[in-house]
């Protein structure tokens, strides 16, 4: 039986006070019983994933900073330069996810400034980032 992470959760929080911030990655993309994030349920659409899996596939192991704030947040001008130059800051190589609707508030050069050590998308899998090898910590904002 197969259970989803709704269920696993519930069942765990009826043993142990416990809450979730975000999504949970599944187990069963991890061991590839799901072909993809689609599988799962979570993207009503599916870009093509090249650009971030060819990056992060060219970064060693547990060297990358995965940031992202999510779909609805909004997120202020502020913040986005404050995340921007602890990004550049942190000496790691890091992934950035920012909507089409925010990239406007990103500092200007940022992405030159950091073309080497940093990937600013609009979107990625989220569930395929995770899942790499090369993500070692994670960074994601709720409003």
């Amino acid at each position: 039986m197969v259970l989803s992470n709704h269920q696993v959760v519930d069942w765990m929080a009826k043993i142990w006070k416990l809450g979730t911030v975000g999504p949970t990655l599944p187990s069963m993309y991890l061991d590839k019983r799901l072909e993809d994030d689609r599988d799962y349920g979570i993207n009503l659409y599916k870009p093509n994933t090249s650009v971030c899996m060819s990056w992060l596939n060219d970064k060693p192991s547990g060297s990358v900073v995965y940031a992202s704030y999510g779909s609805t947040v909004d997120v202020s001008q502020e913040q986005i330069e404050e995340l921007a130059w602890g990004l550049k800051a942190c000496n790691h190589y890091f992934l950035w996810v920012v909507r089409d609707s925010e990239e406007e508030k990103i500092p200007n050069k940022f992405k030159e400034e950091t073309s080497d050590q940093g990937l600013v998308v609009n979107w990625c899998s989220q569930l395929e980032v995770l899942a790499h090898e090369s993500v070692v910590a994670l960074s994601h904002i709720v409003g």
